[in-house]
């Protein structure tokens, strides 16, 4: 009887040979003793199959766990495994007539949608506001749905004012504010490495890079700007944060435009005014919406690779304020006050 089981540590297979054979092959991080799984045996079941041990054991807390064929997935629950003895069961008698192999199916680690995630958040944020969303996928959740993937925060540089400034929810990849502290002044830009991993956080690893930008207070306020504007994501319902929105002018000679203002939006999908009180001239304006860079980073793709909404300020005096509401497939803008 043949078996492929993966265990809890990445990308090692054991292969168990038909019986009365010794083991094929094994990875030197693995302490796998020698294995007898014979056909029809008559029990009593649950049996002892093996203990399988990791020299790892010595350096972290190890826990085990298979997955595939007669594990989770049809026939499920041939095998077995003691998540922190590593003890392999067999719960039935083999038969190779009905089946000869079991397979590992994953074969896929988890994949971040971005390199890089961009957020932002007002300094002095309380604890549990929202910054971000990461999201990577996993191409064998589209048969097996027990490899969700879990993220968790490797590490925040600057650690100031100090390490843990900011959590993840594990299972959402939601970035929120962990403790009070956070002042542009002092750290303008923080960046944190995170991991997802499958196998509900015990299997293949990918890292990730995620950039906050710390927004001061007087800066953030709507109502000291000229120039704002707010964007929907209209397919979830929700507000579209970590979006790229540049701001140009029409001007001489050419006439070309301008760059006059960079940001990305927050939790809330709004950013800093684009204009400051007295910055406004009447002229011809073009708000840059890159929102392929957005739909990408939740895993979607988007007909527009990007929004352009051009508009005319006549009045420098008045404020005014320019919302975007987007799908995949079209948005809406409009002038909104």
């Amino acid at each position: 009887m043949s078996l492929h089981a993966l265990l809890s540590i990445p990308q090692d297979t054991l292969i168990f040979p038909e019986h009365g054979h010794g083991l094929q092959r094994q990875k030197r991080d693995w302490v796998i003793p020698p294995i007898n799984c014979p056909e029809n045996d008559q029990g009593p079941f649950p049996k002892k199959v093996a203990q399988i041990k990791s020299n790892k054991d010595k350096e972290t807390k190890v826990f085990y766990s298979i997955t595939g064929q007669g594990a989770d997935s049809i026939p499920v629950g041939v095998f077995i495994i003691e998540r922190e003895t590593g003890w392999l069961e067999v719960t039935q008698p083999l038969d190779r007539e009905k089946m000869d192999k079991y397979v590992d199916v994953n074969d896929n680690g988890p994949i971040f949608t971005q390199e890089v995630f961009h957020g932002s958040v007002l300094e002095g944020a309380e604890p549990g506001t929202s910054v971000l969303r990461v999201l990577a996928t996993d191409a064998d959740d589209a048969v097996n749905s027990h490899n969700g993937v879990r993220y968790s925060i490797l590490s925040q540089v600057p650690e100031k004012p100090q390490p843990g400034m900011f959590t993840i929810d594990s299972s959402s990849g939601l970035v929120s504010v962990a403790m009070l502290g956070l002042v542009a002044e002092e750290v303008p830009e923080y960046t944190l490495e995170i991991q997802a991993a499958d196998l509900g956080g015990y299997g293949l690893r990918a890292i990730a890079k995620a950039r906050i930008t710390v927004q001061a207070d007087g800066m953030s306020e709507v109502e000291d700007g000229t120039l704002t504007t707010h964007v929907l994501n209209t397919a979830t319902g929700l507000p579209a944060a970590g979006l790229l929105v540049r701001l140009a002018q029409l001007q001489e000679p050419g006439p070309q435009w301008t760059e006059l203002a960079q940001r990305r939006t927050d939790a809330d999908g709004r950013c800093q005014p684009l204009l400051a009180p007295g910055q406004v001239k009447s002229g011809t304006y073009k708000l840059h919406f890159e929102t392929a860079e957005y739909w990408q980073g939740l895993g979607h793709t988007s007909f527009y690779p990007f929004v352009e909404v051009v508009f005319i300020i006549t009045d420098p005096a008045q404020k005014l304020h320019v919302p975007l509401l987007i799908s995949p497939y079209s948005y809406t803008t409009y002038r909104g006050s």
